[in-house]
């Protein structure tokens, strides 16, 4: 395929998008970093924020991006007020949403206060534990079924913050994290107490999941379309080192 022809079609998808209203609105959750949070001077920031913004910039067209709380966020893409930007694949998502190319892969892992480590080899381990998790996000098919089926229980916190400082003092078992490569010193670089007692946070070894994330849009919207043209700015994101490959 020639040059030209793969530059005409790349112009010719990001003209289809235009179909649509000349702004349209993506949510994303506040307090998901590396994906998308607010920095420390609170303005918006991540990779998501980055792949919208270069995604802005190949098309011209503009994009409105919120951010609430994750089950906010959710709410609302859930309504069809909007895209939403981060969201893992499930069975009963798939049924409602379209979705983008995954533009990230999230190890999940489990955080447990020093000295309060135990072995974890599978879901099955977790048997009888207290969790610390996010209401509707979900850490992959096999959690999920377990947290269903009750095999452990769950503390439902929407402030990373709030969630260290539980498991700090006992309050729970362990915390799901996404992003371990750099997802607890993006949460406790906020919070002079959580930074003073880094060393009282581990991982486990062995990770929860692996999940790619995505932008999706709830069916009713018809945005398919407009998914592809936003496919092209993944790849030329991860291309151009913008976002991790």
């Amino acid at each position: 395929m020639s040059a030209r022809f793969t530059g005409f079609a790349f112009l010719f998808i990001f003209y289809c998008s235009a179909l649509w209203a000349e702004e349209i609105t993506i949510f994303g959750s506040d307090d998901y970093p590396p994906i998308s949070f607010r920095n420390e001077q609170g303005q918006f920031d991540g990779i998501a924020h980055t792949l919208i913004k270069h995604y802005e910039q190949l098309s011209g067209h503009k994009v409105t991006l919120e951010m609430a709380s994750w089950k906010h966020a959710y709410l609302l893409a859930e309504q069809g007020k909007g895209g939403i930007i981060g969201l893992s694949k499930t069975k009963s998502r798939l049924a409602i949403f379209d979705y983008s190319d995954p533009f990230y892969d999230s190890v999940v892992g489990l955080l447990v206060k020093k000295g309060k480590e135990f072995s974890f080899n599978s879901v099955a381990d977790l048997k009888g534990k207290l969790i610390s998790v996010t209401n509707a996000a979900s850490y992959g098919a096999e959690f999920d079924t377990a947290r269903a089926a009750q095999l452990f229980k769950v503390d439902i916190n929407y402030a990373a913050d709030v969630q260290l400082n539980k498991l700090l003092y006992d309050l729970v078992d362990c915390v799901v994290v996404s992003h371990v490569e750099n997802g607890i010193d993006l949460i406790v670089k906020k919070d002079p107490e959580l930074l003073s007692k880094r060393d009282q946070f581990v991982y486990l070894r062995k990770p929860l999941v692996r999940d790619p994330v995505y932008l999706a849009f709830h069916k009713s919207m018809k945005m398919k379309a407009y998914i592809v043209g936003f496919n092209h700015a993944i790849k030329d994101a991860k291309q151009k080192g913008l976002i991790p490959r």
